[in-house]
């Protein structure tokens, strides 16, 4: 079996794009991935078409020794973008290859450790327009989310500021929490995003006044480049840290890991290789007694290649989960969350194919991050 060509989508999704390809074979079996990154989604389909000169004519189910050609052969390694479309490879020649044997990908990986995979939602609060949001507004979104089977919420409580925060600022986050918690009760885990936003003396006061609501962890509370900063922040609080998920391949995460900087890892699918390498940076982890959460701001086909990985990882923990309902038809069967979690696929591959009837519907619209921008604003 032959690679023959590499066919790329974009694909508008409200506040993202996202990226999916499709690796063509000369046996007519076809995979699926994804090389979703915002705001360079432009970018990385003319990063699919560099690297399928490199691919075409090779055997996509030699996938082991394809990703370690590719990842040494583009010599600049760590880069985060030439990394994604590695990894998008990477799923879709997993996909072609648990199709090829008929067998879902998770047992290519030795079987599944659980049953379901659980999730957390992000994005729950989102409104049809952006703009300033009320602590109310958050509680009343939350208490509708966990009535739509969500039993685990994450968002940014912290509007736009970066590295520090005024009184006031602080306060109305520190009371968001506090309505999220009471709106949801005790039972609901609640995990906040920072975003590395702040320096290390603001990320110590809020870990430290969030303690009394019992977060399952706080995220990226600093910004990802100086490792012993998180050290300092993790000592001072009994607020979990979680980090992780601006890290390409298993060498980045091995001073995470070795410094013990944080209570969770954040590897992302897409961001660190694929599923397998995602898959090997958790057996690192479970050496140092690390839990995953592995992260997943994207589009559904990244999200079922989180699920195969994340259903052989033992110590997996749950994954991020964005549903966008007005694009469950990209596509043909759309994933389902049911009480939280994600059954396994029972069809071959990663048991998901592209609708592209749909894709002109939702045509390629320029988007830029907006987590520092006024639009973000939390008021009480």
């Amino acid at each position: 079996m032959k690679i023959t060509d590499i066919k790329s989508y974009l694909v508008e999704a409200h506040r993202r794009n996202w990226v999916f390809i499709e690796v063509e074979t000369d046996k007519g079996v076809t995979g699926v991935g994804e090389a979703t990154i915002e705001p360079f989604e432009r970018t990385m389909v003319t990063l699919i078409e560099d690297y399928k000169r490199t691919v075409i004519g090779k055997d996509p189910r030699a996938i082991e020794y394809l990703w370690e050609d590719r990842y040494r052969g583009q010599f600049l390694r760590s880069d985060l973008l030439v990394n994604v479309a590695l990894s998008a490879i990477e799923i879709a020649c997993w996909d072609i290859k648990g199709k090829a044997l008929g067998i879902p990908c998770y047992e290519l990986f030795g079987g599944p450790y659980r049953e379901t995979v659980p999730c957390y939602g992000n994005y729950w609060f989102m409104k049809t327009r952006m703009g300033s949001t009320t602590v109310g507004e958050y509680a009343e979104s939350a208490a509708r989310a966990v009535e739509n089977g969500f039993s685990a919420l994450k968002w940014s409580p912290f509007g736009y500021t970066a590295h520090a925060m005024s009184p006031q600022q602080e306060n109305i986050a520190v009371e968001c929490v506090r309505q999220v918690r009471e709106a949801v009760g005790p039972n609901v885990q609640l995990m906040v995003d920072a975003h590395g936003r702040f320096d290390l003396p603001q990320a110590r006061r809020l870990a430290q006044r969030f303690e009394e609501f019992d977060l399952y962890f706080m995220e990226e509370p600093l910004p990802p480049e100086n490792l012993n900063a998180y050290v300092e922040l993790k000592r001072s609080t009994r607020t979990p840290i979680a980090t992780g998920e601006r890290y390409v391949a298993r060498h980045q995460f091995r001073e995470l890991l070795e410094k013990y900087c944080c209570d969770y890892i954040q590897p992302d699918a897409i961001y660190t290789g694929g599923m397998n390498e995602l898959r090997k940076i958790a057996a690192m982890a479970e050496a140092y007694y690390c839990p995953v959460v592995p992260h997943n701001c994207n589009g559904p086909v990244c999200t079922a290649a989180s699920i195969h990985a994340a259903a052989c990882m033992p110590n997996f923990r749950i994954l991020e989960y964005i549903p966008v309902p007005e694009r469950e038809d990209v596509l043909i069967e759309p994933l389902e969350m049911k009480n939280g979690a994600f059954s396994l696929p029972t069809k071959p591959g990663l048991g998901v194919e592209l609708n592209k009837k749909v894709f002109d519907q939702y045509i390629y619209k320029p988007r830029d991050l907006d987590h520092f921008d006024p639009v973000r604003e939390i008021v009480l």
